[in-house]
């Protein structure tokens, strides 16, 4: 005779025994009806008989539960394991649990890392799906109201810039005239250390050979005809005339004046053909030089990565442009006339629809609730979740063992496989 309490013992196991049969019954049902399987359903979890092997995590990243997950062939994933424990003895040793059909054996791991930077969070919000669908509705707009929007705000633009140049040269030799002491320290040390002992000899090295190959030919010819035109007499006396004591002076400065513009001038109109394909011979030389793009490319670089050069740069811009109190008063005189407060208007009514379809793109809408990628955002970053996962891939050649296992970082950013949405039974698509 049973007592009360090996009554509810039995009933509780009935109950559980009716469960199990339901659940069983439900699946061999999805199954016959060529249903696509869930993840990791509850039935798999207790029908199923996990596999436990060890692996070497080489990035050293994953912990305890973290999930593994499987692609088919229509592109959906699957969560088919996780990560059992990790062994503290061994450095990098864990155990994965694997609860899918086929063998562990026939999969290469590897092991996915979200450190939730920016660049990750515009790689997930912005694949190159909605980047096009956003560089659609953008196209559109501009299609539609570009012509408009360039009418509005180019006078606009025109009237800040002719403003703005004359101040921002204003403050800019005001700043420089401020810190005249530190721009004179600099460039003395750059003429010791560069100029002195870097420039002028690779000058003299390399650019000077140069303008005597292509240039001496045409000076030597100009110089000919100087001296044949160029009359030694009418200079001599007139020297002769300038240091005696007689009244009138300056003779050899008007000789001088008179021989430029009556004989220097035309010789060199006459050569100026020959001069213009000497300086271009000249210059495409000393372009195409190794030696010399390499020195300037060190000086420059030495010149940008000098911290006094820097900080001296970094405070003259801030002072003539951040700090600069006309040009922001000039841009407020602009931007909140009455001309620039219609075009803003106007710009607001045509873009309006466009950021709101944008914002839907991004962020979901009422109708078909959070974007999905929206929600993977929400979730690194708010909820401090799908930080760590593991992939796998089949490989051909099946020589891994639970005791040469490894489970190999990846080398691409991919974002989290599944979507857990509120509204859905089972996890959303997946995206990477």
């Amino acid at each position: 005779m049973f007592s009360i309490a090996n009554s509810y013992r039995f009933l509780g196991l009935l109950f559980w025994i009716g469960i199990m049969v339901c659940v069983a019954f439900a699946n061999r049902s999805r199954q016959s009806a060529d249903l696509p399987d869930p993840p990791v359903s509850l039935s798999e979890y207790f029908l199923t008989s996990p596999v436990q092997f060890e692996a070497i995590d080489a990035a050293r990243v994953l912990r305890s539960g973290d999930p593994v997950f499987q692609q088919d062939s229509q592109g959906q994933w699957t969560q088919i394991g996780h990560v059992e424990t990790r062994d503290e003895a061994t450095e990098g040793l864990v155990i994965v649990k694997w609860y899918a059909d086929s063998s562990p054996d026939g999969f290469a791991l590897v092991s996915h890392f979200s450190r939730g930077s920016m660049e990750e969070i515009i790689a997930t919000m912005l694949p190159e799906s909605k980047r096009q669908q956003i560089q659609r509705r953008l196209a559109g707009v501009l299609k539609a109201h570009g012509e408009e929007l360039s009418r509005a705000f180019t006078p606009l633009v025109q009237d800040s810039l002719r403003q703005s140049m004359p101040l921002i040269e204003a403050e800019f030799r005001k700043s420089v005239e401020r810190h005249r002491a530190e721009v004179d320290q600099l460039a003395g040390r750059w003429n010791d250390d560069v100029v002195k002992d870097r420039l002028i000899p690779m000058a003299r090295r390399e650019i000077l050979p140069i303008i005597r190959k292509h240039g001496e030919p045409t000076a030597e010819q100009i110089g000919r005809e100087l001296w044949d035109r160029a009359s030694v007499w009418r200079f001599g006396w007139r020297i002769v005339y300038d240091r005696s004591p007689l009244p009138e002076k300056n003779l050899v400065q008007e000789e001088w004046d008179r021989f430029v513009e009556d004989e220097a001038v035309p010789v060199f109109e006459q050569h100026m053909d020959e001069i213009v394909v000497s300086v271009q011979r000249i210059l495409t030389d000393v372009a195409a030089n190794s030696a010399i793009r390499s020195e300037l490319a060190e000086v420059s670089s030495q010149l940008a990565n000098d911290p006094e050069a820097r900080e001296l740069v970094r405070t003259i811009l801030k002072e003539t442009l951040v700090e600069n109190e006309r040009l922001k008063q000039a841009w407020r005189d602009v931007w909140t006339s009455p001309a620039a407060q219609a075009a803003l208007t106007m710009a607001a009514d045509r873009m309006e629809p466009v950021v709101r379809g944008i914002g839907d793109d991004l962020f979901g809408t009422e109708e078909d609730g959070i974007d999905p990628n929206f929600a993977r955002v929400l979730r690194n970053q708010i909820l401090g979740k799908d930080r760590r996962w593991v992939t796998t891939t089949p490989q051909r050649s099946i020589a891994a063992s639970p005791t040469n296992r490894t489970i190999t970082p990846a080398t691409e950013f991919m974002a989290y496989p599944l979507v857990y949405m509120a509204d859905q039974d089972t996890p959303g698509d997946s995206t990477q």
